[in-house]
C-alpha cells in the first residue's frame, strides 16, 4: 500500500506526521510539493519526533507543480499510490482531481476549490467545479472524498450525526469556530495567507428557508459562550460547508461563524482599505506588475513559524437546534484542541492539527473499506458513526453539550 500527499504547508505538515504514525496501514509515503525543501523539513520533523511507526516503510520527497495536470499524471503513474491526499491550496483541487480521474486513483481533500469571494465562486456556487467530476469518478470506478478537514469536514460530520441520532427536525445549523490561542504576533494568519484572507473578505452567504442570503463581511455578529474558552464574538462568514450542508442535510437555516479579535479586524480592515488584500495583478508606475495579496503573503509570518510559541486552545463545533420527539432541542457538538499539545506531538499548532487529523481519519476509513464506495462524496454523505468512533484514536476528541432549547 502507498499514499501520495500533495502539499507541504501547515496542514500538509500535520497530515504527513499522521500518515507516518499510521504507516502500518498506509504503507510507503510520498510527499510532493513545488518546493521540495518543505517536504524534506517535514520528513526531518517526523523522524525527529519518532513518528514513523514502521521504519521499514519508505517516506520520500519529490517535486511537482500541482497546477500541471500532465506532471501530476506522470507522478501518480510513477508512485502508483492507492490514495492521493490533496493538502495543497484550494485552487489546485480541480487539477489534482483531473489527474486522479485520468489515472483511476482515489482522491481526498480538505477544502473547496473556489475562493468564495470572486464572482461565480461564491458560496451558492461552491463545489460546482468539483461536483462536476461526479460521473467521471463513477465511470473511473474510484472514490473521491471532499472536504475532510475540520471546517469543512468534522463540523459537517457533526451535523450528519445530529441529523441521524439527535433530531427529528432541524431548524438551524450554526458552524462555530473560535481560536482562543495566542501566537505572540501583532498580525498573522494561521494557515496560508492567500487562502485565509480571500476567505474572510468576501460577503457572508447563509442559507435560510431554501434561499441564499448575503450580508457584507463582519457585519453580522453574535456572542456565544463556548465550552472551555468562554464567551467569544463570532462573525457570519462565507464558508464551504454551508453549500454542501444545504445540499445534503435538511435544515431551515445554515450559517458559518468565526471568531475575530478587535485587533485582528483593525489590521484586516486597514489592509483591505489600502488594497493589500487585492488578489489581482496591478502595474506600478515604474512598470512592475505585482499581486498585492501575494506581496502581503511574502511579508507575513509563515504559519508554520507560529507553532513553537503558540499557547491556548481552539473550540470548533456545530450548534444544532430543532425538535426531537416533539420537544425543542439544542446541542453543541464540539472539539477542544490545545496549541501547545499539538506542537509537542507534531511540531505544529492546533489550526493545522484540527485539519490534518480528520483528513487521516477519513483516509484510514477509506483503507478500512468503510468510506470507499465508488463515486464522489462530501463527508456528510458518509456514515458519521465510523468517523466519530475513529477520530479520537487519531488525536481529536469530541463532546455533545446540551443547551437550553
Amino acid at each position: 500500500m502507498s499514499v501520495l500527499q500533495i502539499g507541504a504547508g501547515g496542514v500538509g505538515w500535520v497530515i504527513a506526521h499522521k500518515c507516518a504514525q499510521n504507516n502500518d496501514v498506509f504503507g510507503d509515503i510520498t510527499l510532493a510539493s513545488r518546493t521540495i525543501s518543505k517536504c524534506d523539513k517535514i520528513i526531518t520533523s517526523i523522524k525527529g519526533r519518532n513518528n514513523l511507526k514502521d521504519p521499514s516503510k519508505k517516506i520520500q520527497a519529490v517535486t511537482v507543480n500541482a497546477d500541471d495536470v500532465d506532471a501530476l499524471v506522470k507522478l501518480i503513474n510513477e508512485v502508483q499510490p492507492d490514495l492521493v491526499i490533496n493538502a495543497g491550496p484550494p485552487w489546485v483541487n480541480v487539477a489534482i482531481m483531473e489527474a486522479c480521474v485520468q489515472t483511476k486513483t482515489a482522491y481526498l481533500d480538505t477544502s473547496v476549490a473556489t475562493d468564495l469571494c470572486s464572482p461565480g465562486q461564491q458560496v451558492p456556487e461552491a463545489y460546482d467545479p468539483q461536483w462536476a467530476f461526479a460521473e467521471r469518478f463513477k465511470e473511473a470506478g474510484i472514490t473521491g472524498i471532499l472536504s475532510a478537514g475540520f471546517d469543512p469536514g468534522v463540523v459537517s460530520v457533526f451535523a450528519a450525526y445530529g441529523h441521524k441520532h439527535l433530531f427529528d427536525e432541524i431548524d438551524s445549523i450554526d458552524i462555530m469556530d473560535v481560536n482562543a490561542g495566542d501566537h505572540g504576533q501583532k498580525f498573522a494568519t494561521n494557515f496560508d495567507p492567500e487562502t485565509n484572507l480571500l476567505e474572510i473578505q468576501g460577503d457572508s452567504f447563509y442559507y435560510e428557508n431554501q434561499e441564499w442570503k448575503s450580508v457584507p463581511c463582519h457585519s453580522r455578529m453574535m456572542e456565544f459562550d463556548f465550552p472551555v474558552v468562554g464567551p467569544q464574538k463570532v462573525y457570519s462568514m462565507a464558508h464551504d460547508e454551508v453549500r454542501s450542508l444545504a445540499q445534503y442535510i435538511p435544515a431551515k437555516r445554515i450559517e458559518f461563524w468565526m471568531g475575530f479579535s478587535d485587533n485582528y479586524l483593525n489590521y484586516f480592515n486597514m489592509l483591505r482599505d489600502i488594497g493589500m488584500l487585492n488578489p489581482n495583478p496591478i502595474t506600478t508606475s515604474d512598470g512592475i506588475t505585482v499581486k498585492p495579496l501575494q506581496v502581503l503573503k511574502a511579508i507575513l509570518p509563515d504559519p508554520t513559524s507560529l507553532a513553537p510559541g503558540y499557547v491556548g486552545k481552539t473550540c470548533i463545533g456545530t450548534w444544532i437546534r430543532g425538535k426531537k420527539d416533539g420537544k425543542a432541542k439544542s446541542v453543541f457538538i464540539y472539539n477542544i484542541c490545545d496549541h501547545k499539545e499539538s506542537y509537542i506531538e507534531v511540531e505544529h499548532q492546533a489550526i493545522s492539527y484540527t485539519t490534518g487529523v480528520p483528513a487521516i481519519t477519513a483516509a484510514l476509513l477509506y483503507f478500512q473499506g468503510k468510506w470507499n464506495d465508488v463515486g464522489l462524496f462530501n463527508v456528510e454523505q458518509l456514515n458519521p458513526d465510523d468517523f466519530l468512533d475513529l477520530m479520537p484514536r487519531i488525536g481529536l476528541t469530541w463532546q455533545v453539550q446540551e443547551l437550553e432549547a
